[in-house]
């Protein structure tokens, strides 16, 4: 399979096979199937005239990110391509090679590529004009074996949906997130709460960087679903939950998705990056 990088820049309209993955994009929206097991969308949303929601399948499609960039026009644009690119750059062969071999913590190397997007992002900020202030949240997952790992900043989530239901790994760096997790708000109140778009971990923002890491084993058959806030506000974890019980294949699952936040108004930028974990050659689910 072709090594595919972030997708993202101007768009046009097309609709083809690169490389063996399927490729589609409009102004509206962007697709990228590289294999049946793994689809990437991101779509502008019904409210929004421009994206600045940026995603990238890199190293074999074991390593996915999805990021939501903060801060106006288009300094939130800049902000998520800056900071997922420099991902891809940071954590591209010999790091990644390295974990693999045992040679390395992924704690740390995927720390270490947060805190480098941080920087870059912060130095783009101060030296382009209408720039300042900019930021992004940020999540990057890695398939090694049959374990994902997982480090973030901000509200960006990581699911997992298998045979127990549908649970998320991450937790909101928000005030909001905060607020729910301490028990002083309800989910509904949540929903329209003055802080509710109040970051409290971000990149190249100006506050403590201290990226959340989670590591789980994987089964045959596990989805696992990256997205931005502009598909979780959307939809419910029950509705997200049904939709990827569906049978269809990983495409239509994650179409099925972003259309339904659409359905339900589509207020903000809409990212959806969905994985199925397949058993390794030779070895049984369990």
């Amino acid at each position: 399979m072709a090594k595919l990088t972030r997708l993202f820049g101007h768009s046009r309209s097309t609709d083809a096979a690169v490389d063996g993955a399927y490729y589609a994009e409009t102004t509206e929206r962007r697709i990228v199937a590289p294999h049946a097991h793994l689809c990437a969308i991101t779509d502008v949303g019904r409210e929004r005239d421009h994206n600045e929601d940026t995603f990238a399948l890199a190293e074999e499609g074991r390593l996915l990110i999805v990021a939501d960039g903060l801060g106006g026009h288009a300094a939130g644009e800049v902000a998520s391509a800056l900071a997922v690119d420099t991902l891809v750059e940071y954590l591209a062969g010999e790091r990644l090679n390295a974990v693999d071999r045992g040679e390395a913590e992924i704690e740390t190397v995927l720390i270490a590529a947060f805190e480098e997007a941080d920087v870059q992002v912060r130095e783009a900020a101060q030296s382009g004009q209408g720039r300042q202030g900019m930021g992004t949240t940020l999540i990057a997952a890695w398939i090694q074996g049959d374990r994902l790992h997982t480090c973030h900043v901000g509200d960006v989530r990581c699911y997992l949906r298998n045979a127990e239901g549908l649970r998320a790994l991450t937790q909101d760096h928000s005030v909001v997130g905060l607020l729910l997790r301490a028990g002083e708000l309800t989910p509904e109140e949540a929903q329209g709460h003055p802080e509710k778009g109040t970051i409290l971990q971000a990149i190249g923002m100006p506050m403590v960087l201290t990226p959340e890491v989670h590591s789980i084993p994987l089964h045959a058959g596990d989805l696992v679903l990256l997205c931005s806030d502009g598909l979780w506000e959307a939809l419910s974890d029950e509705e997200i939950s049904t939709i990827l019980a569906w049978e269809g294949s990983m495409r239509q699952r994650a179409t099925q998705l972003v259309d339904r936040a659409n359905e339900a108004g589509g207020p903000d930028n809409i990212t959806v990056v969905l994985y199925e974990h397949l058993a390794r050659e030779g070895q049984s689910n369990g």
